[in-house]
């Protein structure tokens, strides 16, 4: 069986190097110096998957990206880079780069290869995917009501509470997503929001919301799922770039979003559209990874 193909260009020669060897164990790898030399490959269609640095020499990772998507819109795409994430954001949703992965310190390889695996293979939902091997499950939850987000949330903080930094942080990363799952994604027959936030409510069956905490050798991780799939990639870069720019202080939404990315040391977002949204939550027992926090939104 032919291995998927995946591209790498980045004119760091000792980041080529170093994720091209950790990747071939799975994948068929190729490197490029700079935009103009990954472009002038014949075979540049057989690629699965093209990771690309953001600055470099020429055009830049934005730039070869769409270059490459307009050739062969088939082709997915990743951006990488050791700067502020949130300086590209708006970038991001400009040319419609939805993952851009960190060069923390150490490299954080569990977490390139979820992003690869999930981006070539369309499985993007699963927090044990983003785990170490020796992931547990703590504990699972069924939210049918709005007395029971409360209760859910109440527990999470208790089954943690050995594992969390600042459960105030926590707290405040669990109210938001739950009250966003509970209230604003269960829509009526018009599109409109069903329930008034805030007041006591059953969800019907379909909208049931859950909840899985699980644990590693060095992190947590909460997930967060509805069946509903009523947000979009699009809207979540939209949200979060105002709120970086200052520019959503007013909004009545999405500043949930965007606090969750602040107090979550991971916030990942994958989406099925009208089928499935999953809030994913990360956080480290430790400053492992020195780096600055990366963009994760999938949608299918």
């Amino acid at each position: 069986m032919n291995k998927p193909k995946i591209l790498i260009v980045d004119d760091e020669k000792i980041i080529r190097e170093m994720l091209a060897d950790h990747l071939d164990e799975h994948y068929e790898t190729e490197k490029a110096a700079n935009a103009k030399e990954a472009l002038a490959l014949p075979h540049l269609a057989h690629f699965n998957l093209v990771i690309s640095d953001i600055n470099m020499p020429g055009l830049s990772g934005p730039e070869l990206l769409r270059e490459i998507k307009s050739r062969h819109p088939g082709i997915k795409v990743v951006l990488i880079t050791a700067y502020n994430v949130d300086d590209y954001v708006r970038c991001a949703k400009e040319y419609g780069v939805c993952n851009i992965i960190s060069k923390t310190v150490p490299f954080n390889y569990t977490e390139l290869d979820a992003v690869v695996h999930g981006l070539i293979t369309e499985e993007i939902f699963d927090i044990e995917r983003y785990m170490e091997k020796d992931v547990r499950v703590l504990r699972e939850y069924v939210i049918r009501s709005s007395s029971d987000a409360k209760e859910v949330r109440e527990n999470v903080l208790k089954t943690l509470l050995d594992y969390v930094k600042n459960t105030g942080e926590l707290k405040l990363v669990l109210d938001e997503i739950v009250t966003n799952a509970l209230y604003h994604s269960p829509k009526d027959e018009y599109g409109n929001e069903k329930y008034e936030e805030f007041s006591e409510i059953t969800l019907a069956e379909n909208e049931y919301i859950y909840v899985k905490i699980v644990l590693d050798n060095e992190k947590y991780g909460v997930s967060i799922v509805d069946n509903q799939g009523n947000l979009s990639k699009d809207i979540v870069l939209y949200k979060i770039d105002r709120h970086i720019k200052g520019e959503g202080i007013l909004d009545d939404s999405g500043r949930g979003i965007f606090m969750s990315r602040i107090f979550a040391d991971r916030l990942i977002i994958n989406i099925a559209p009208k089928r499935k949204t999953e809030f994913l939550i990360l956080n480290y027992r430790n400053e492992k990874y020195k780096g600055f926090k990366p963009l994760y939104i999938n949608e299918l």
